[in-house]
């Protein structure tokens, strides 16, 4: 076999996996965990380098990279205390209520980081802030929002793998497809507003006001438009 037979050879496996991955998870969401495993595949690629490499380059976020804001968050029992309403006050509670750690823990954060390194993990670990700011649900429909906006400002090739789990699952569930296609036009909204939620320095305002970050991120009207806004009172007790 030639290298380039075997470079064919192995995509094709990979395109096959990745395939078998989104209709699972389109099937069974709630084994998305288990389902997902081959999602990663697309992020071995070269177009998955280069948009990572697009990515870190941009200004505010060379800016961030210039003055790191520290990988060591407060733990969910300090956030408890904080003000109520506040964004480490309602993290905290959308962890407590779902019984969910944080993606990546301290303890598992080497000392030292490469800009990359760094970028992966406050990546992961903010998927939680972004859910909390926009007031999205851990369901399809919010997973289908959260990544819609991902997929529209970064152009990833997993999140656009996993985003067509999230608009095929309606072929699975016909009675969840309307509010996940209207929570993935939210999410794309979101993006033509905010171009990407990586460079705010999230962990220099703990105690600030939810709806101060909305304000200062200009979301404030979009998200009384959103169809899943009725997260933010069943779970924070805030009225949008």
């Amino acid at each position: 076999m030639t290298e380039q037979q075997f470079v064919r050879s192995s995509f094709s496996k990979g395109v096959t996996k990745l395939a078998l991955s989104i209709l699972q998870t389109a099937k069974q969401p709630d084994k998305a965990l288990q389902h997902g495993k081959y999602f990663g595949v697309s992020g071995t690629t070269k177009l998955s380098e280069e948009c990572i490499e697009r990515i870190i380059d941009t200004p505010n976020v060379q800016s961030l990279l210039a003055d790191r804001p520290s990988l060591e968050w407060p733990s969910l029992e300090q956030m408890a205390t904080m003000p109520e309403g506040s964004l480490g006050w309602c993290v905290q509670r959308r962890m407590e209520e779902l019984k969910l750690p944080f993606l990546v823990q301290d303890s598992q954060i080497p000392e030292t980081l490469t800009d990359l390194e760094y970028g992966l993990i406050r990546g992961a670990r903010l998927h939680e802030i972004h859910h909390t700011v926009l007031g999205l649900p851990i369901t399809v429909a919010g997973e289908a929002a959260a990544t819609a906006f991902y997929a529209s400002t970064n152009s990833m090739p997993s999140d656009i793998g996993i985003l067509s789990s999230w608009m095929l699952r309606g072929a699975y569930a016909p009675d969840e497809r309307r509010l996940i296609w209207d929570a993935i036009g939210f999410g794309i909204a979101v993006g033509q507003i905010v171009p990407e939620l990586f460079s705010p320095r999230w962990e220099e305002g703990w105690e600030r006001p939810l709806t101060d970050w909305h304000k200062e991120l200009g979301l404030t009207d979009l998200l009384k438009e959103s169809p899943l806004k009725d997260d933010f009172m069943s779970t924070y007790g805030i009225s949008i």
